[in-house]
């Protein structure tokens, strides 16, 4: 993958492997988006909708049951870029994709791939001990599922750090804007 910001755009060249990842990686996000907080996985629910700011805050069973309700309804909103994009990923140009992302998307965007890495994880069991799998003794180790979800999520960091790397307000690196 190559990303460019040229004026308010930010360009994402991916070659034919990468950007059928990351289409499906779209489906599975606009697939979740659209699940109740209730009815999610429990793994997936926690990562997702937390309730322990709300039960520190001491909000009602209610009050909760709306915050989280929001907060779907705030996940759901951001389909319908997540399901132009996917449709820009079918579209190949020269044997590559292009996704152009207006500079103003780009918190929809990213807040998209960290929930599905969040979601990953936490639907998988991967914590930092897998996480900082470095050999690939270690990474066989794991099982299938988690090799899968290990590898999604690192690259779906990647693709975060590029275009991190490009927002303007950012020149020191990645991490401090997560």
């Amino acid at each position: 993958m190559k990303a460019a910001l040229v004026e308010q755009t930010l360009n994402l060249t991916l070659n034919p492997l990468e950007s059928r990842l990351l289409q499906d990686i779209l489906k599975q996000i606009i697939a979740n988006y659209q699940i109740q907080p209730g009815d999610l996985p429990p793994q997936a629910g926690a990562a997702w909708y937390s309730t322990r700011g709300c039960e520190s805050a001491k909000m009602s069973v209610e009050e909760t049951r709306e915050w989280r309700q929001t907060l779907q309804q705030y996940k759901s909103a951001n389909v319908q870029h997540l399901t132009q994009w996917r449709r820009y990923l079918r579209v190949p140009r020269d044997g590559h994709c292009q996704l152009k992302l207006k500079l103003e998307d780009a918190p929809i965007f990213l807040s998209a791939l960290n929930d599905h890495r969040l979601l990953r994880a936490a639907t998988q069991d991967i914590a930092q001990k897998e996480m900082d799998v470095r050999s690939l003794t270690s990474f066989n180790g794991l099982s299938a599922a988690q090799q899968t979800a290990l590898s999604e999520i690192h690259f779906l960091a990647w693709i975060m750090e590029e275009v991190l790397h490009l927002l303007p307000g950012n020149p020191g690196g990645w991490m401090e804007a997560i």
